[in-house]
């Protein structure tokens, strides 16, 4: 799980430098907002890009209120309201958002990131009952 906090820790200070060392360099990011056109990203490199895509598409994209929970087989439920402002625009939007982390142990490092449609659907994908986080 700290490794889940972790990230999102990054992605908040936007460090650039130690995200990717969080990431497997094999990572495969699954994302439902679409940043560029892709929904999928591999490795740190597809990393790199879906944060500079974020930081130009975006005048605010921030994660609050996380809430965690461990799954089955090293994943990580996370739960979190994203605060998003389109570059340019005088309005904002507020939404929740459900990822499912899939962690390597051994290495401690996040070998899958997914964003699900649902609460029921990522806890599934995680491992666990359909009850709440």
């Amino acid at each position: 799980m700290s490794v889940a906090r972790a990230v999102l820790e990054g992605f908040a200070s936007r460090d650039r430098e130690r995200l990717p060392t969080l990431f497997a360099p094999e990572v495969e990011l699954q994302t439902r907002v679409d940043v560029m056109g892709e929904w999928r990203f591999t490795g740190h490199d597809g990393i790199r890009a879906w944060l500079a895509a974020v930081d130009d598409k975006y005048d605010r994209f921030d994660v609050v209120d996380a809430e965690y929970e461990e799954g089955a087989d090293d994943a990580v439920v996370v739960v979190c309201r994203l605060r998003l402002q389109y570059a340019g625009d005088r309005y904002g939007m507020s939404r929740l958002a459900y990822w499912v982390f899939r962690i390597d142990a051994e290495r401690g490092l996040v070998v899958t990131f997914t964003s699900y449609r649902d609460l029921a659907e990522a806890r599934a994908a995680a491992g666990l009952s359909s009850g709440g986080a």
